[in-house]
């Protein structure tokens, strides 16, 4: 059979796609002929797909994808995504060999979202998992299945990989985010937002951690595309909407304002002080997120950036100050702890933070002088 090469395509890809249990390394291999087209899955498209261990060969492909079209009905806009409950015992979030299905865009299972992207309708693709990062992944000995792998080296976890097939059947259409009103856009955050917290609630950490990731990505697209808020709100909070827009870089824009005039001011579309606040959590969430999962560096950076969005979030100074302490830059922590006193005064968690970092900080003088008066003695 000769496989038809589509330009900007690649036969074989290869990423790094997260699980509860940690992150997976994927790489993808078309089967069977590559259909010309635009009509691929996209954010929001409702798929109906199946997952199978790999065992159709090549040039079996064809006839099994057009067997299974003609039996399966088409996936309609009106049904609902599979619930599935995410597991942390295994990898792919989705039951084997049966017709289920996945809404794009919502993470169920990332690494078959990721295969199905420029697939087409009757498609297979091929894709082989492995543990990314083995030493820090806790699904690292385990397979799709969640059954659990021998090492084969004496050192950490390893395993060998598995291989999948994945057949789509059909899809509803959707949007690139680049197609979507900035109220959809906004419904998806908030979606995302909600999930991430759900996730976290059930101890799946990297999950959650995808979940705020995606959001943030949606919310940095809304820069500048907030709404104002209502002349009647404005006047009772006693806020000068011109003045405020004046001093703020991220102030709606004077081309949307005049589409929401004309629009009748979209509710759905989040003012500058919701927009500011919710993105301020998605970052101080995912600061947590990455503190749990030992990324240190990526947590400090998270928590600043919740803390310059909203500079009266404690919870966002005292990730800063977990980060900071954790990285061993304790004047950092002591700055960001003492922010909190400021705020809170009657804060215990934060006094007693501060006094951990003050006695670690006098422990490092000690210890410097101890040091210096051998240099000198």
């Amino acid at each position: 059979m000769t496989t038809v090469r589509v330009p900007g395509i690649p036969r074989e890809t290869s990423w790094v796609s997260a699980c509860p249990g940690g992150l997976w390394e994927v790489r993808r291999r078309w089967l069977g002929e590559r259909q010309r087209g635009d009509l691929t899955p996209m954010m929001g498209s409702l798929c109906k797909v199946k997952v199978r261990r790999s065992t159709v060969t090549e040039g079996e492909t064809q006839h099994t994808a057009s067997q299974e079209q003609e039996s399966t009905a088409s996936v309609d806009s009106g049904e609902q995504a599979t619930s599935y409950p995410r597991s942390q015992d295994s990898v792919l979030q989705l039951p084997l060999d049966e017709w289920c299905l996945l809404r794009m865009g919502e993470g169920q299972c990332d690494i078959t979202e990721g295969c199905l992207e420029g697939m087409r309708a009757g498609q297979m693709c091929e894709f082989t998992i492995s543990a990314w990062n083995a030493e820090n992944s806790k699904g690292a000995g385990s397979d799709a299945n969640g059954t659990q792998t021998e090492n084969t080296t004496g050192q950490g976890s390893s395993r060998q990989s598995d291989c999948f097939t994945l057949q789509l059947h059909s899809f509803t259409p959707g949007q690139e985010s680049w197609q979507m009103t900035p109220g959809e856009k906004w419904a998806w955050v908030l979606s995302h937002k909600q999930r991430g917290g759900q996730r976290f609630g059930k101890g799946d950490i990297w999950g959650a951690a995808d979940c705020y990731c995606r959001a943030v990505k949606l919310a940095i697209t809304l820069n500048g595309k907030t709404r104002k808020k209502p002349v009647d709100e404005a006047s009772k909070e006693g806020v000068d909407e011109e003045d405020d827009d004046d001093d703020d870089e991220e102030a709606s824009t004077p081309c949307f304002d005049k589409e929401n005039e004309q629009a009748g001011a979209d509710i759905s579309i989040p003012t500058e002080e919701e927009y500011k606040t919710v993105k301020a959590e998605l970052h101080c969430n995912l600061s947590l997120c990455q503190l749990k999962l030992g990324q240190l560096g990526k947590s400090r950076d998270s928590s600043i950036k919740a803390t310059e969005l909203n500079p009266k979030s404690t919870k966002a100074w005292y990730r800063l100050g977990q980060a900071c302490l954790q990285l061993g830059e304790l004047e950092e922590s002591r700055m960001a702890f003492g922010k909190i006193l400021e705020l809170q005064p009657d804060s215990a968690s934060a006094r007693t933070a501060l006094k951990q970092v003050n006695s670690r900080l006098k422990d490092l003088d000690s210890k410097l002088g101890q040091r210096l008066s051998k240099m000198f003695n």
